[in-house]
């Protein structure tokens, strides 16, 4: 059998000129003309004195040993850790390079897939740090000490941090006084070596107009030694605090945060305003991270979709009723749907909270209902659909333009699934009017948010 000759070794030391970004704000160089190395903390166009540290068939990774030339679009933002660790790639890219680069990111998506498009300048943020009204944190036991942060890319070596730069700085503040509290009573916590530990996480949430806390402890086990005192300790040291809740999720189910919540203290939820209304978020509930470019995003997203009075509107994916409840006093009716039943049963009382009475929320899986609406002839005017990073589901295309709606607004958080789920929605009888507008929800990260109009063909 033939021995694949690699056009790099391992550790092999090379000077290359960066070409690209990749999606996930990784550096690309490309060794040949199919094969990448991937690099942290590398822009297009500079020199740079690599190491390659890791290498297959089709791509290796490499490090950064001397940035030769630099490019005029670096900044030094003194916090290196971040690239460690891989929360924050883009965070030696100056601000509007990052802007521009998501940009042309999203425009080459498409024309990749020649689907002609135009893509406005990504709408940015005045402060671009310190925004986010929710965290969900590791911590560990390094050195004598209980540590948070985030786990070194491809390792279980935790990266220390006080200063996450993209956090709201009362969130950051508050996961040090949790975890304090918990290295006093010297609770273990979660290794991923061992596999065993009581404290997975620290997840905070801080309503950005309502400045309410939320604190919820996850825990492999399903008790908590020296509960009591920890209660007491912790409400203690955070004035702002409204809710403080204990999450049973084992790591062997493999998710972050698990519906098996118990109120330890105060509410069970908290509440924020989003475009003046009121919203409950409970620790589970789906809450845009960024609310200051969240309501910039909902406002656009309506405004483009150029809603009438008459409209008929279905909100898939319709979470805590966010989007449905914000645009209900532009049209006649408002049906969400959403899998997940406390997300329901938080819409209906933020539907009944803010006084909406054109509003529904149905409790099922989006593709199923859609199918029924469907065989049912229900004609929405607009549909609305804010998916998860992995997109739409293809039943849930064919449903939704087989009820062929006027108008078919994508909000998109992952670009990737944006345009494989447009290529679809495009054969099957609808175009793209108008520009897609990219808004940054996710400063110093490589993630975007935008906003695609699909329009039925005539």
């Amino acid at each position: 059998m033939a021995r694949t000759i690699l056009p790099v070794k391992l550790h092999e030391k090379i000077t290359v000129i960066i070409d690209d970004i990749r999606i996930d704000g990784m550096g690309i160089v490309y060794v040949t003309p199919t094969y990448p190395l991937y690099i942290a903390d590398a822009i297009p166009g500079e020199k740079v004195f690599l190491e390659v540290i890791q290498v297959d068939k089709f791509s290796g990774y490499a490090k950064v040993i001397e940035i030769i030339e630099a490019s005029n679009k670096r900044q030094n933002s003194h916090r290196q850790y971040l690239i460690a660790a891989g929360t924050a790639p883009l965070v030696n890219l100056k601000y509007d390079a990052q802007l521009e680069l998501k940009q042309a990111q999203i425009k080459k998506l498409f024309q990749d897939k020649n689907i002609t498009v135009t893509v406005e300048p990504t709408i940015g943020m005045h402060n671009p740090t310190y925004y986010r009204n929710k965290t969900i944190v590791p911590v560990k036991w390094q050195g004598g000490h209980l540590t948070s942060g985030f786990y070194r890319r491809g390792s279980h070596e935790l990266v220390p941090m006080t200063d996450y730069f993209v956090n709201d700085q009362a969130i950051d503040q508050a996961i040090i006084k949790v975890r304090q509290v918990f290295e006093n009573y010297k609770i273990t916590a979660f290794d991923p070596d061992f596999e065993k530990g009581t404290i997975r996480y620290i997840m905070i949430r801080r309503g950005y107009y309502s400045h309410e806390l939320m604190v919820v402890l996850v825990s492999n086990e399903s008790a908590l030694n020296f509960e009591k005192e920890i209660v007491k300790d912790i409400v203690a040291q955070l004035p702002e605090i409204k809710s403080l809740l204990f999450n049973f999720s084992p790591k062997k189910d493999f998710v972050l945060l698990s519906p098996n919540n118990r109120t330890l203290w105060g509410e069970d939820a908290i509440h924020d305003t989003l475009l003046g209304y009121d919203f409950i978020i409970g620790p589970n509930s789906f809450y845009q991270v960024n609310p200051q470019t969240t309501e910039v995003l909902y406002d656009l997203a309506a405004k483009k979709a150029a809603l009438k009075p008459t409209d008929l509107v279905i909100d898939a994916y319709s979470g805590i009723g966010t989007i449905g409840i914000t645009i209900a006093n532009r049209v006649r009716q408002v049906i969400g749907v959403e899998v997940i039943p406390g997300a329901v049963a938080d819409a209906q009382i933020n539907m009944r909270a803010n006084n909406i009475n054109n509003a529904d929320y149905i409790l099922a899986d989006a593709p199923k209902q859609f199918a029924k609406w469907q065989s049912e002839r229900l004609q929405p005017n607009v549909v609305f659909v804010d998916p998860p990073r992995r997109g739409l589901t293809r039943e849930l295309i064919q449903a939704t333009t087989k009820m062929g709606p006027d108008k078919f607004v994508y909000i998109s958080c992952n670009p990737v699934t944006l345009v494989r789920d447009a290529t679809e929605i495009i054969q099957n009888g609808y175009h793209i009017d108008g520009p897609i507008v990219p808004v940054d929800q996710f400063p110093q990260t490589s993630h975007i948010e935008s906003i695609t109009i699909f329009k039925k063909n005539s």
